[in-house]
Parts: structure tokens; sequence; C-alpha cells
């Protein structure tokens, strides 16, 4: 029997959206197209006769949202197949918190 948990409530994200794709970018690293597609939704357009255009439009919501960006292969790395890119998971700031920089703030704002 399942447990009756949400995606949410374990902690995972919403089920086929552009955060898992940034879920398995952040635990596997960098990856092509084709990789992340395997990771995050075990779809592997070269073995299915099923349209790529709903996980290439994901990925693209996640590249002009700015979670995930790309890189192109150097021109001296060894790859294999023919992707042309790299893509990963962009950083998030982190801010810095403490009560003396709050302190500092407010006596600014005075």
């Amino acid at each position: 029997m399942l447990n009756s948990y949400s995606r949410k409530e374990m902690g995972l994200s919403k089920n086929n959206s552009v955060h898992e794709m940034v879920d398995a970018l952040k635990r596997i690293g960098p990856m092509t197209e084709t990789e992340i597609h395997k990771a995050a939704f075990g779809y592997d357009r070269n073995c299915s006769s099923q349209s790529n255009k709903k996980y290439a439009d994901m990925l693209r919501r996640g590249l002009k949202k700015g979670i995930i960006d790309r890189m192109e292969w150097p021109k001296d790395a060894i790859k294999h197949g023919r992707a042309q890119f790299i893509y990963y998971a962009t950083r998030t700031p982190e801010v810095e918190c403490s009560a003396e920089l709050d302190n500092a703030m407010y006596n600014e704002s005075i």
C-alpha cells in the first residue's frame, strides 16, 4: 500500500514540471537535454514514438525563468552523441541574515 503523502509533503516537486528538471540537475550535475529527460522523467526520446515537444518546452521555460542555464560544448571537448549544449541548474543567491545586519539596515533607514 502506498503512503497517502503528497509529493509536496514529501519535499518533492510537482510531477512533470520544470522543477523536476532542476532537482535532477542539482542532484546529478550538468547534463545534455536527453540525459535530463531520462533522469527527471524516465523519458528517452530516442526510443519513443511520442513527441518531445512537451519536455523541450519545459526546458525552454526553465531557461526563460533563469533557473536553468546552458553552455555550448567547448570545441576541444570529447563528447558523445550530437548534443550541442550542456544544461545546469543556476545557483540561487543566499541572503545573509543576522541581527547585526538587521539593526544596521534599520539604522540606515532612520
